[in-house]
């Protein structure tokens, strides 16, 4: 199953007035960031100021060792700015931890039935979504809501370093949304058809 955050609520987990604690603070501003950018956890820790060229940044990225070049946006520019282009270091153990607690102040409470397997063993857990939020469900949301903006999977595929499409779909989560505005995209009349008889 695939977890992601819509953008109703990336949105309001991105307005969260967290001024009275900094620790959630700079974790929720990571983890947007990752929204933002599509980004792995990793290379947002290695992130400096010389890997902003203009409106991108320039790096090699630490799983993959891919040249990667990543336009910013208004709001990943702007997170990078409030840190001075180098997010605090944090553990990705203690910001998944904090993350939980993120979700929840956000109200990010949807049930979710999770079924995993152990062998042929069929196993549920059924707990609200913030429970399953991770530093990985930014990259999942990034692509998700992207494809949903009309974002083509080849772009976004460029932005987060996929170069086989079968990885890449493992991240994709087509919603009712996305058929629905593809769907009226591609069958919209143009102009009104005249029958004559």
């Amino acid at each position: 199953d695939i977890i992601y955050l819509t953008e109703k609520e990336l949105m309001k987990l991105y307005a969260l007035n967290l001024k009275k604690n900094t620790r959630l603070e700079q974790v929720r501003d990571r983890f947007c960031f990752g929204c933002f950018t599509g980004l792995r956890f990793s290379d947002i820790t290695r992130l400096r100021k010389e890997n902003v060229k203009g409106q991108e940044m320039h790096f090699i990225t630490q799983k993959t060792r891919d040249n990667l070049i990543v336009p910013l946006n208004d709001f990943s520019t702007e997170l990078l700015e409030k840190y001075n282009y180098s997010f605090p270091l944090i553990s990705n153990q203690k910001m998944n931890q904090y993350l939980k607690e993120l979700g929840e102040l956000a109200g990010i409470g949807d049930m979710i039935l999770m079924t995993k397997y152990r062998g042929s063993e069929e196993i549920q857990i059924r707990n609200p979504k913030f429970m399953f939020i991770t530093s990985h469900t930014a990259r999942r949301t990034f692509v998700t809501l992207s494809l949903e903006k009309g974002m083509r999977a080849e772009t976004v595929m460029s932005i987060t370093g996929h170069k086989d499409y079968k990885v890449f779909k493992r991240y994709i989560k087509i919603t009712n949304k996305v058929k629905s505005v593809e769907m009226k995209q591609i069958w919209k009349k143009e102009v009104k058809l005249s029958v004559v008889v």
